[in-house]
């Protein structure tokens, strides 16, 4: 696809949603932008398969500017160089109540001819996410979508003038405008139908870009569905909005890159926790940002949660682990795969896996288990080399009884932060916190006879059991 240039979208027709999810029965807008004369929306569920659900139209087709990273596209608003920008039209869809909940992708079809066959969730224009949620929670597991951190990476398009997302945003005043560095959920992208910022840091082993739906979740969910888990579906604003929303819940699911967290959204999981709930966290780099609203819609993030001048409420005090003990690969291509060598294999996070002390698992050619970035509880490193498990410190924020299960040592490819090594783990204060701690545990799930696999039935099994 050319890029479009001076926000010109000839040939393109782009959309989202105005709220993210939605409940069975209720309405959905999309916000959309076309200039075809008509378009029509084709709907799937994201599960174990794309099943289509339902389609809608044809509508009128209407034509809009893209506007700026931090503004509602849905409303008027004016462009770096003073011009007006009106509003991206609404057409609102009735969501049947018969409709499962889950990750639902709309895909916008231009024209009024038959609609395609089913699209891959992985567009960068033409399709956008949501969620359709049960008024009342009709699983004991809720999954929740990384929005923020979706919208954090998204640029939307390779448009020159509005091409930033909150890795390459301009200070306040370098633009017109003294454009401040944040960035709107009411645009393009937020899992597909835009494009990350770091497309061009490609996984060797997955062409699908990170930082999208279909590169880590879609994987986790669809594992869910093939093993007969039953759960509902929010994104970090239902979480971040609403202090009831894990009530009638067991068992708080995130996966893959979750980075990016409000107060609220911690003080919510937190709580769950405290109260006996439990959180399971199959990816990394968790809760790393800490972020805030300026709005209903944008946000900026402020700093690192672990920021000793504040707000010094390190993450691993919710998690376990931390990115400062675990890190980036630097190169994709890195010498050496990573997996997890087992301590405690008669933990009942490891039964049926079939591993003993000393084993290591997601290290074949081809897995590369710890990465992209990843996670750890720190430890004397000494301790590796006398062959008796090795323990947390606790002097970084690790709950002093967060069990070690495996370590994803990265030394030696040379790679890392901090300690240098992943921890999979858990802790229990009133409930359980476990994690994985690297965010490409999902990708391993397409075995289901592997450790991976293994370990994340029990996790949910245990967990989400009354």
């Amino acid at each position: 696809m050319n890029p479009p240039q001076e926000g010109n979208q000839a040939g393109v027709i782009e959309g989202y949603p105005d709220e993210p999810s939605v409940f069975s029965g209720d309405r959905l807008v999309l916000r959309v932008s076309t200039d075809a004369p008509a378009f029509r929306v084709l709907v799937h569920r994201c599960g174990a398969d794309l099943e289509a659900v339902g389609e809608f139209g044809p509508f009128d087709g209407r034509c809009a500017p893209r506007h700026l990273p931090f503004q509602d596209w849905g409303e008027p608003g004016v462009g770096l160089r003073g011009e007006e920008l009106p509003g991206w039209a609404a057409y609102a869809l009735q969501v049947p109540r018969e409709w499962q909940p889950g990750v639902h992708l709309a895909t916008l079809v231009e024209g009024e001819g038959r609609a395609p066959a089913a699209p891959a969730p992985d567009a960068r224009t033409g399709q956008a996410l949501f969620v359709v949620r049960p008024r009342r929670p009709a699983a004991s597991i809720l999954y929740k979508l990384p929005l923020l951190t979706y919208h954090a990476y998204n640029v939307v398009a390779h448009d020159p003038l509005t091409r930033w997302c909150l890795y390459n945003s301009p200070a306040p005043g370098v633009l017109p405008g003294s454009v401040p560095p944040a960035v709107s959920v009411r645009r393009p992208g937020g899992g597909t139908g835009g494009f990350p910022w770091d497309v061009f840091n490609f996984d060797p082993f997955d062409p699908t870009p990170r930082q999208t739906f279909v590169h880590w979740d879609a994987r986790f969910l669809a594992f869910l569905e093939r093993s007969g888990h039953r759960v509902d579906h929010c994104t970090d604003l239902d979480l971040h909005r609403d202090p009831a929303l894990l009530d009638g819940y067991r068992l708080l699911v995130s996966a893959g890159h979750d980075e990016y967290w409000t107060d609220a959204m911690r003080d919510h999981a937190e709580a769950l926790v405290r109260a006996g709930g439990n959180i399971a966290f199959f990816g990394g780099n968790t809760c790393w940002w800490r972020v805030v609203f300026d709005d209903a819609h944008s946000f900026r993030r402020v700093t690192n949660w672990s920021d000793a001048a504040g707000p010094d409420r390190p993450e691993n005090l919710l998690t376990g682990v931390t990115f400062r003990h675990g890190g980036e690969r630097d190169r994709d291509d890195h010498p050496l795969p990573v997996g997890y060598r087992v301590q405690h294999a008669d933990h009942w996070a490891l039964a049926g896996t079939g591993l003993r002390d000393g084993d290591v698992f997601g290290d074949r050619p081809g897995e590369y288990l710890i990465g992209y970035e990843c996670d750890g509880a720190h430890f004397d490193r000494a301790q590796l080399r006398n062959g008796h498990p090795v323990r947390p410190s606790g002097d970084d924020g690790t709950p002093p009884d967060f069990t070690i299960l495996g370590i994803g040592d990265t030394a030696p490819s040379g790679w890392g932060h901090g300690n240098r090594a992943a921890t999979m783990g858990l802790y229990t204060a009133g409930g359980t916190v476990f994690t994985a701690s690297t965010t490409d545990w999902p990708r391993l799930l397409a075995d289901p006879g592997s450790p991976v696999a293994q370990v994340t039935r029990n996790v949910l099994d245990r967990l989400a059991a009354p």
